[in-house]
């Protein structure tokens, strides 16, 4: 009898400690996925962010043809840009805390708002200083996200 108990004490205190192993396996995956995810947004929103630094260049041409092909072309650049940038954004939404999610949320609104910026140069002779708060907001609003980053992994 005393065997028995024995190799039942032995046998539940294997499974607490093969439980406790598997819950720090997957702690350690969810977290390495979460860090992925927010490396992946931020390089997305950097990728982003270099193509908007070329676009003061487009908005400061004047009207005509040759803008017209100019605003199309960089608004072509920035459609295979955003597939891979949305993505990262729905990825890291899933993934996140609120806090997060809804910073990457202000980030992926503030980039629309550029795109829409780009879409109305032609139309638009205020778009370089509509173009220059809405970058603005896209890089605060990107700050804002590393620093929620930040603070949920500490």
């Amino acid at each position: 009898m005393a065997s028995w108990v024995t190799s039942r004490g032995s046998l539940r205190a294997a499974r607490e400690q093969a439980d406790a192993a598997a819950r720090a396996q997957r702690r350690s995956w969810l977290a390495q996925s979460r860090r992925d995810s927010y490396i992946e947004v931020v390089n997305r929103a950097h990728d982003m962010g270099a193509l908007y630094r070329e676009l003061p260049l487009v908005l400061a041409m004047p009207a005509g043809a040759e803008k017209a092909a100019a605003v199309e072309e960089h608004a072509k650049q920035l459609r295979e840009a955003y597939g891979p940038f949305t993505r990262a954004c729905d990825v890291m939404v899933v993934d996140a805390g609120n806090s997060v999610a809804e910073a990457v949320q202000r980030v992926f609104d503030h980039s629309r708002s550029i795109y829409m910026c780009l879409l109305d140069a032609t139309a638009s002779g205020d778009a370089q200083s509509v173009y220059a708060e809405a970058i603005h907001q896209y890089r605060q609003s990107l700050h804002e996200l590393v620093w929620e980053m930040h603070r949920e992994g500490n």
